[in-house]
């Protein structure tokens, strides 16, 4: 018969196995000094029963959560319609389910700029989709109770671990290959703002054009827009123009697929009239035709890398601030031809 929900149900255990109550508490905690046996025989009461501890008293007496918050800007509707950050997402679940952490997501903020879920006590630490932070969002994180982790971002600002891939030189691989390929009237198309990840990128790639001996003004040659469709409508007004650019490096797949079809739509053809490379190497680059040549990074390797960073974090608090950096990789495919 199944222990009511009501009532000492630690008692209830422990008359059960016929041991104290200290010992049931010790024996779900994985604490204390006991024989396998009385472990087991304890545990397998509480499945044929139906006991759950209640999480709640546990977390107080332990002084943990076994939970993670996660945070997006501007909302968590617009991260699942991101492929990038849901295969992020996707390594996260992976490598906290394995170490017995559940993802509490929490948008919600206070009015000093912390999240609710960090001042209510229900995380132990949180990771931060910093994609589409700026220097201005990461105010709110200032003082910080628990364990950050700074995931596709990075701030001195903050004593918080991060986690960027290596946007610097995966651009700079792109213009290397842009230049080896003959292409010397080439454009920048970028989203207008601050973001770490743009920076990284846009100084990359003018630095690789420089690398190769090219003089190149980049208030020229740097498109910045607000929008996909901004990108595209200046694109095309670029290339009917006497000295259209040959090669078009984008930030994104994102944008770079659509300016291909924008310039598909307005009578060009990629690769022959105009080459596009774009970043990230997300799953409709290798099926889109023609194949996005990209520079990729590993985004599932983000969020379990990220993970380990925080379970690394709780276990040692006073461990050395890490910054990790991971590589980036030229992806050649259909979208760059030979000039």
């Amino acid at each position: 018969m199944p222990i009511s929900n009501g009532g000492k149900k630690l008692s209830d255990i422990a008359s059960l196995v016929g041991c104290s109550v200290a010992t049931v508490s010790n024996a779900i905690n994985g604490a204390g000094r006991m024989s396998d046996a009385m472990r087991e025989t304890i545990l397998a009461k509480c499945a044929e029963h139906n006991f759950v501890p209640n999480s709640a008293g546990r977390s107080l007496r332990l002084q943990r959560t076994d939970a993670v918050g996660v945070i997006y800007a501007p909302s968590f509707a617009e991260l699942f319609g991101n492929i990038f950050y849901a295969r992020i997402m996707e390594g996260l679940a992976e490598t906290f389910g394995e170490a017995g952490v559940d993802i509490i997501l929490g948008n919600r903020l206070e009015t000093d700029g912390l999240p609710t879920v960090v001042r209510q006590g229900k995380v132990d630490a949180l990771v931060v989709l910093a994609g589409v932070f700026n220097t201005k969002s990461y105010e709110g994180f200032r003082n910080c109770p628990v364990p950050l982790c700074i995931v596709d971002g990075h701030t001195d600002s903050l004593k918080a671990d991060s986690l960027t891939s290596d946007g610097f030189g995966g651009a700079r691989l792109a213009a290397e290959h842009l230049f080896e390929q003959g292409h010397r009237r080439v454009l920048m198309t970028a989203y207008r703002n601050s973001l770490y990840n743009i920076q990284q990128r846009t100084s990359g790639f003018f630095a690789g054009l420089r690398g190769c001996g090219m003089t190149i003004n980049e208030k020229d040659a740097l498109i910045e827009v607000d929008t996909d469709a901004e990108a595209a409508e200046t694109i095309i007004a670029l290339v009917e123009e006497n000295s259209p650019p040959t090669a078009i490096f984008a930030v994104n797949d994102t944008m770079a697929i659509h300016l291909i079809e924008a310039l598909t739509k307005s009578g060009k053809k990629v690769p022959e009239d105009v080459s596009v490379i774009g970043f990230d190497d997300d799953a409709v680059a290798s099926h889109y035709h023609p194949r996005l040549t990209t520079i990729r990074l590993g985004k599932r390797d983000f969020g379990a890398i990220s993970a380990r960073l925080i379970l690394e974090r709780l276990a040692d608090r006073d461990k050395p601030i890490t910054h990790m950096v991971l590589p980036t990789e030229l992806v050649i495919r259909e979208t760059v031809a030979r000039v």
